[in-house]
């Protein structure tokens, strides 16, 4: 090589390939557009009702169903105590199936105060120390509460939106719940317009494009981790059944 011949070289680069869609016009799609029913409103009324719920203590009465019920307990298989098995002031809505099988059951029926045992049996899908065994655990029912919800009328919607009745708070719900799902309709059609798009679309991707959206994907996937405190490798540890390197 010198200076008066120059240097050869080669290069071999990716370009983006040339890419054509036939017969795309006249494509059909359906646009498939929910319409708000009263149960759909109901269930939303439902949940501000839930979220402006006041607690009441219990004193004259025996656990229900549906109390919230705060409790020491500690666990025994064979007479003797296992880890885990122990909390004190822990608190359950009963009825929600927080614990085991049966665990609730056992409480209602017992009032604030009371101790007593909970016989139970751990399922076969629980951990390999406990899963198939009987258990007894020692209880004590500290206090009871009892949610209760607001009175569904017009104070209530006066309370939680703008409006002077329920009516107009329901009507304004739907007008909401409608408008959202109109937008997630027209969401869905240009997903699915793209998908026949797809379809039809005549091109040869270069390997080289599949891996850097790959990458793209996957760094951006990382970044999002990182902003919760976690790195892919942890992350992988924590999903996967065994480690596998990423």
């Amino acid at each position: 090589m010198n200076k008066q011949d120059g240097v050869t070289f080669k290069a071999t680069i990716t370009v983006k390939p040339e890419v054509t869609v036939e017969n795309y016009k006249g494509i059909e799609v359906e646009k498939e557009i929910k319409k708000i029913m009263a149960k759909e409103v109901n269930a939303e009324i439902e949940k501000v009702r839930e979220q402006n719920a006041r607690t009441l203590s219990v004193e004259d009465r025996a656990a229900k169903k549906g109390d919230i019920a705060n409790i020491d307990f500690e666990g025994f298989v064979n007479n003797k105590p296992f880890e885990g098995g122990k909390a004190n002031d822990h608190t359950l809505t009963l009825g929600d199936g927080q614990f085991i099988k049966g665990f609730e059951e056992q409480i209602i029926g017992h009032k604030p105060g009371e101790e007593f045992d909970v016989n139970v049996t751990f399922p076969e899908n629980y951990t390999d120390e406990l899963k198939g065994k009987d258990a007894t655990f020692k209880c004590k029912l500290n206090n009871l509460k009892v949610k209760e919800l607001p009175e569904l009328d017009d104070e209530f919607a006066k309370d939680v939106s703008e409006f002077d009745t329920l009516k107009e708070y329901k009507a304004d719900i739907k007008s909401k719940l409608q408008e959202q799902a109109n937008k997630e309709a027209e969401k869905a059609t240009e997903t699915n317009i793209g998908k026949k798009l797809a379809e039809l679309i005549k091109a040869d991707i270069p390997e080289a494009m599949f891996s850097n959206e790959i990458k793209h994907n996957f760094n951006d996937f990382a970044y999002n981790l990182k902003s919760q405190g976690m790195d892919a490798v942890s992350y992988t540890h924590l999903t996967l059944p065994t480690n596998r390197e990423v």
